[in-house]
């Protein structure tokens, strides 16, 4: 078979981006997750550049623990970035990415804004590209409607010529028996 038709054993590209694609991106997810990697990567950083700084004036004694924390702190917060990019470009994949980066959130970088990102991609409800959006049945605002008021039909009493409603058995005027 042609490998550009359907049913070729090669998927095409524009297959597997439109299988990718949702109407609603984990843009929150991927954007909390990468400000929070970005910013736990560069504490990391500094702490091991503190660490060297350090250990080069008291002859590297007592700051290896420094260190080791600022590298710790660097590869989990890389973890939380990579995390996050597949999060964005695999968004049906959300459980495993969003699971990555919440664990790596707590036991490395630290970072609020990560726990929060990778909680939002745990709930996130991937919605594919052409789908139907499932909305319940519209809610009314405001009263139900109301049923035109019909007035029951009058009588005429035939001693005084006066409109009678059609419950009354004597005229209110008069006082005569109606039928």
């Amino acid at each position: 078979m042609h490998p550009q038709l359907k049913g070729g054993s090669i998927i095409r590209r524009e297959e597997k981006i439109h299988h990718n694609q949702v109407q609603n991106p984990p843009s929150a997810a991927y954007g909390l997750s990468i400000i929070g990697g970005v910013l736990a990567l560069l504490g990391g950083l500094l702490l091991i550049i503190v660490g060297a700084v350090a250990g080069v004036f008291t002859f590297g004694f007592g700051f290896e623990v420094i260190d080791g924390l600022g590298i710790w702190i660097t590869i989990c917060s890389l973890v939380v970035i990579i995390a996050a990019s597949k999060l964005k470009s695999d968004p049906f994949e959300h459980s495993k990415w969003g699971a990555i980066i919440l664990v790596f959130s707590l036991i490395g970088s630290w970072s609020l804004l990560n726990f929060i990102g990778g909680i939002l991609a745990l709930v996130y409800k991937p919605i594919p590209v052409g789908a139907q959006l499932q909305y319940g049945q519209p809610q009314q605002f405001g009263p139900p409607p109301q049923q035109a008021y019909k007035q029951p039909p009058a009588k005429v009493c035939p001693q005084c010529a006066r409109i009678v409603q059609a419950k009354e058995r004597f005229c209110p005027n008069c006082g005569k028996h109606i039928d």
